[in-house]
């Protein structure tokens, strides 16, 4: 016969999907505010944890590892058996896990510096895989922006060069990708918060290598109270956007399609004049 954990009460017959633990709302009010009191005797206070760092600044990490997972079984094991939870145990699941965290936040610049990873590569709290298995059509049709191009009546005339300037350098040459090449770029990226999303809410779509696909942003326009009615997306170094989308990861996957049909298109032949 089951037992009330509070009272030692028989408990009532069950008369739902879920079986009942308390025999009343008296003893379930009265656990709960046991469990607060007991969480609020094992929490850190602020300003503790470089007392921590400094208590524990002997012990490696494994061993402080170690002694966490046994603390962590033993705690399981009293709450499969319904025994109280042992205080120790307690304490070192409150404050281990905040020496380790605290350790390492402060080896993050360092593993950065040591390996040459950008920052953006190792703080993305959000990464959304592009999986181009399949083509899917767009949910409406891309309006892009012509960018404004001179005629050939309306060139500028080149001005000389004055004396002592740095000489011009022809701008890097375009390399034409295969489509296994380009899709296998574009399957490897992961859409991580641009450096000024707090103001923009751009996300930068970043491939492993370093290379910047493209950037999704939000699209404005509507009648709520954020005014925003989608997402948008342009390539690297444009101005044209794309869109609206419904959601940033269909905005992000039409990028990566458009970045293929750019990155294998056909180098056209430019003639200069001297």
């Amino acid at each position: 016969m089951a037992t009330c954990p509070v009272c030692g009460g028989t408990l009532p017959a069950q008369r739902g999907p879920r079986a009942r633990r308390y025999c009343s709302r008296a003893c379930q009010a009265k656990a709960y505010r046991a469990r607060q009191r007991q969480d609020r005797e094992h929490r850190l206070p602020p300003g503790e944890e470089r007392e921590l760092l400094e208590a524990y600044a002997d012990v490696p990490a494994m061993e402080l590892a170690d002694t966490l997972a046994a603390a962590a079984r033993r705690l399981a094991g009293a709450l499969n058996a319904g025994l109280p939870a042992d205080g120790f145990d307690l304490g070192v699941v409150a404050r281990i896990p905040v020496v380790l965290a605290a350790r390492a936040r402060q080896a993050a610049p360092a593993a950065r510096a040591r390996h040459g990873i950008p920052d953006h590569r190792l703080a993305a709290p959000t990464a959304v895989v592009i999986d181009l298995a399949a083509d899917p059509a767009p949910s409406r049709p891309e309006v892009q922006t012509p960018s404004p191009e001179l005629s050939r009546d309306d060139s500028v005339p080149s001005s000389p060069q004055p004396a002592g300037a740095p000489a011009k350098t022809a701008p890097a040459r375009r390399t034409r990708l295969s489509q296994k090449a380009a899709r296998a770029v574009a399957n490897s990226a992961r859409l991580i918060k641009g450096a000024d999303h707090r103001d923009t809410h751009r996300w930068d779509l970043i491939a492993e290598d370093g290379t910047v696909l493209g950037h999704v942003e939000p699209s404005y326009g509507g009648t709520g109270r954020t005014g925003r009615n989608g997402w948008n997306h342009r390539l690297a170094e444009s101005l044209a956007a794309s869109g609206p989308y419904k959601t940033r990861e269909e905005a992000a996957l039409q990028c990566a399609l458009a970045w293929i049909r750019v990155a294998t298109a056909p180098l056209r032949r430019t003639l200069t004049v001297d």
